[in-house]
């Protein structure tokens, strides 16, 4: 069974996942839509995308400015274990809204934490 996979840019974000939940959105044409008076429904999908919803662990502020920097583009290579087939992928994604999480700092150590950072990956 394999473990769940997160790289993105080259940069191994597996030890960080709290949990990632994907998704399959179609892409209709269109004029996809319901007959108003069968209401059957009729459609043409142009496209399957995945959507990956990712929630991360506590990151110290390094890997947090890594990560940013590494989902800022317009768009993003990431590898994902892909659900239907089972295998690792490589996908183009975007990300268009990026909660940063929770800025905490830790006065023993000095050091700046962000817990709870959570975002969407939409594929190309």
């Amino acid at each position: 069974m394999a473990r769940p996979v997160l790289i993105i840019n080259g940069h191994d974000y597996a030890p960080y996942i709290e949990e990632l939940s994907p998704s399959r959105n179609d892409l209709d044409a269109d004029g996809s839509g319901r007959d108003v008076q069968t209401g059957e429904m009729f459609r043409t999908r142009i496209a399957v995308k995945q959507k990956w919803e990712v929630k991360l662990l506590r990151l110290s502020e390094a890997i947090h400015r890594q990560l940013l920097a590494d989902i800022s583009g317009a768009f993003y290579n990431a590898t994902v274990l892909d659900p239907v087939t089972g295998g690792q992928t490589v996908k183009t994604f975007y990300t268009s809204s990026v909660p940063f999480g929770a800025q905490r700092y830790d006065k023993s150590s000095g050091a700046t934490f962000y817990d709870g950072m959570t975002f969407s990956m939409t594929e190309k």
